[in-house]
């Protein structure tokens, strides 16, 4: 498992690779002291977890959070800290676990035992039927069903013909669980079910314009155009 650190404390870093070294499943691919330096780490390694500090110089932990999921991406988080007042906020962000400082090596070790391995997460097929909750709103699912997830800001907001649920997920954590043969990242924001399309045209930034059931429109963006020809031609 791939871990970034990221810590405004030389010390506190040093301390956490030093205690790693007992865990032989994470590999630490990189640290930072500011949100500056972890964006461009988790950029560059595409971290599975991140131990991260919430109180830092410029920007906190939780606006990194909120940064990664305008973008799409979030991996796994555990909250390393020195406070324990924002423990009820940490899982706000769906945390892994809160740590407090200073950590021993077995709470360490139970806290990365909670994360998902990369090779053992959960998949979906078509047929899997899916649990979604909107406010008093509930809605159980098939897979098949739907036809396109938006990313707006934390949450996910899912089309199917029965509704359209804004559930507090994120789209990247999403797309590792739906089938890769049926369901594409068209771009930042959006995962369609190509079960779907309607139409398709060349579109002037270079990617293509989709319409999709119910008179939904979707960019694929130029960066994803290629992979969908790839993967949808003859």
């Amino acid at each position: 498992m791939k871990v970034l650190l990221v810590d405004d404390s030389r010390l506190a870093r040093l301390e956490l690779r030093n205690q790693l070294q007992h865990c032989p499943q994470i590999e630490i691919v990189g640290e930072a002291e500011n949100v500056a330096q972890a964006l461009q780490q988790l950029n560059q390694q595409q971290p599975d977890l991140l131990l991260l500090d919430i109180d830092m110089p410029g920007a906190n932990g939780f606006q990194l959070l909120e940064q990664l999921a305008e973008q799409g991406q979030l991996p796994h988080v555990i909250f390393v800290t020195a406070f324990d007042q924002y423990a009820l906020k940490s899982f706000d962000y769906h945390a892994t676990d809160y740590l407090l400082k200073p950590v021993t090596l077995p709470r360490l070790q139970a806290a990365l035992a909670k994360v998902p391995s990369p090779s053992h997460r959960p998949q979906m097929t078509l047929q899997s039927q899916v649990f979604l909750k909107d406010g008093d709103r509930c809605y159980f699912v098939t897979l098949a069903d739907i036809y396109a997830f938006e990313a707006q800001g934390n949450y996910t907001r899912v089309y199917f013909g029965g509704g359209k649920p804004l559930i507090y997920r994120n789209l990247s954590a999403l797309e590792q669980k739906l089938p890769a043969e049926t369901f594409f990242r068209a771009n930042r924001s959006w995962i369609i079910n190509t079960q779907y399309i309607r139409q398709i045209t060349p579109a002037i930034s270079g990617g293509f314009d989709v319409s999709l059931h119910a008179d939904l429109k979707v960019e694929i963006s130029r960066r994803q155009a290629s992979a969908f020809k790839q993967g949808w031609s003859l």
